[in-house]
């Protein structure tokens, strides 16, 4: 039997919750989480089931035949923000209660090959594209001015931004709000 509590197998579990399952807390206890799941890397789908003190939380997630399915549970005296992956009016949130929630959504043209950026792409999915990279690493350094930022290093490459910005001491909402317009200006081209 191999420990997960081990930083090497652990961080890679954390990795696997938060990008490909899409899930992480935004309150302590699991009483508000965010539900993000990000397609890509050749996967066509993904479960989660996550034990929380309230009960668990299943995710599951496919790309069958140009279309998005979607299912979440939700255990009681859980909120859960749903940000469907590859819809086709982009990246909005749904906030639902308790119980099972299910979409299912054609799969706008290119969409899986389309580039969209957010605090939930690696740092690796933004160093990739030489513009997104710019504009995010100049977001950073309006606030951390001369804080060097490598999105291949081994050890930063498959963490999420919003993974990253839990490490950044001080981290305020309006480096997240600046990162974010930068990422968003990035999958637009501009």
């Amino acid at each position: 039997m191999t420990s997960l509590n081990h930083y090497a197998l652990g961080a890679v579990v954390d990795w696997m919750h938060r990008t490909i399952g899409g899930l992480s807390a935004l309150e302590p206890g699991y009483r508000r989480v965010r539900i993000a799941p990000q397609p890509g890397g050749g996967l066509t789908s993904a479960t989660l089931r996550h034990d929380t003190r309230h009960g668990a939380i299943s995710i599951a997630w496919a790309l069958e035949n140009g279309a998005v399915s979607v299912g979440v549970v939700v255990p009681e005296g859980v909120e859960a923000e749903v940000v469907l992956p590859l819809h086709p009016e982009g990246d909005s949130a749904i906030m639902v209660g308790a119980g099972e929630h299910f979409w299912e959504y054609a799969l706008a043209e290119g969409a899986a090959e389309r580039r969209s950026y957010s605090l939930d792409s690696t740092l690796r999915q933004i160093a990739d594209d030489a513009l997104a990279w710019k504009l995010f690493t100049e977001a950073f350094s309006a606030h951390y001015p001369g804080v060097p930022l490598d999105g291949s290093a081994p050890e930063a490459a498959a963490m999420s931004v919003r993974t990253m910005l839990d490490f950044v001491p001080g981290a305020s909402e309006q480096l997240r709000s600046d990162l974010t317009v930068a990422l968003e200006a990035a999958s637009q081209g501009a």
